[in-house]
């Protein structure tokens, strides 16, 4: 069976998932595919560098990268590697590089029922607006719609041209809360705060515009992921770590799935030069991944989190 927080979320009121279905106790590995997605927020088709990149790894064999153009082709394409390796009976590893919650109190703020991710993912899969084709989409719009909504502004960034009146195109009309315990949703997670205190340096999930604008890549992929996850004929075998599994136990021949937020920038070995740098990243994760599954330290990565990972989520590979 899935291992869930029963403990916590019973505290919380949240009533836990139903495991899914025939899953067993002990196993050799966890996984038989690992994909790796290097997202985008590009408001028109691009490839090369600083564009999506897609890694498929299976349990034997070398990696497969893509480079598909625009973040509605890359959907198609997860989709469909997700199908193909459930008709095998393929338990999947899937991960993306932006935030999968944001800090805190963000949900209740803005007056959303049920778990605050769950809640959030469901609001953003209703607004966000993005264009298969072309990937012009309405991410400014609603984030602009969003602050005016709150108390104080959070989310900030855009282009200058693109005027809004609840979205500044630099820093200066927001406000964070100063700790955790303060009123005023705070600017970073506690697993951001985490690698912060370690020397690794994070954008903010409410930065849109700019280097490192994480925001807008959590504004763009976190509805592809709710597609995904509730995509009719995958619902009932996929969950969301930490969210939904803790340490998942999946028996050979059923295929589930495992959604994981991921920061390939965790791992600082270099990389083959010979490759653009999202491809290697996406390559090198995909690799440590199933070298992990073999070893038993995906597992261990699996436990890590701290219980704020119940509403903010957690960077796959960060251990609390």
């Amino acid at each position: 069976m899935l291992t869930l927080r029963v403990a916590h979320w019973a505290k919380c009121g949240i009533r836990p998932v139903v495991p899914l279905p025939g899953f067993r106790e002990t196993l050799s590995v966890m996984f038989d595919r690992y994909i790796a997605v290097d997202w985008s927020a590009s408001s028109s088709p691009k490839t090369g560098a600083n564009s999506i990149w897609i890694c498929n790894l299976a349990q034997d064999g070398d990696p497969v990268t893509t480079n598909p153009p625009t973040r509605g082709r890359a959907e198609e394409q997860l989709r469909d590697l997700i199908f193909d390796a459930i008709d095998r009976g393929e338990r999947v590893l899937i991960g993306f590089d932006f935030p999968y919650g944001y800090p805190r109190g963000f949900a209740s703020a803005l007056g959303l029922e049920g778990p605050a991710w769950s809640a959030i993912w469901r609001y953003l899969a209703v607004h966000v607006q993005d264009a298969r084709l072309t990937n012009e989409n309405n991410r400014f719009e609603v984030a602009s719609a969003i602050n005016a909504r709150l108390v104080h502004h959070t989310f900030w960034g855009r282009p200058a041209a693109r005027r809004l009146n609840s979205l500044s195109a630099r820093r200066d009309q927001v406000q964070y809360g100063i700790d955790r315990e303060a009123a005023d949703l705070g600017e970073w997670r506690e697993v951001e705060l985490m690698l912060h205190r370690r020397g690794s340096h994070t954008q903010s999930v409410w930065k849109l515009w700019g280097a490192g604008s994480v925001g807008s890549q959590a504004l763009t992929g976190i509805p592809v992921v709710y597609r995904l996850r509730h995509d009719p004929r995958l619902e009932a075998i996929s969950r969301v770590w930490p969210f939904e599994v803790d340490v998942p136990e999946l028996p050979e021949g059923h295929g589930a799935v495992v959604h994981a937020e991921i920061w390939p920038s965790l791992d600082a070995t270099p990389y083959d030069g010979g490759l653009i740098r999202d491809q290697a990243q996406v390559i090198r994760l995909a690799r440590s991944w199933r070298h992990g599954d073999r070893s038993g330290t995906l597992a261990a990565m699996l436990t890590a989190q701290s219980l704020a990972a119940t509403e903010e989520g957690w960077i796959l590979g960060v251990v609390n």
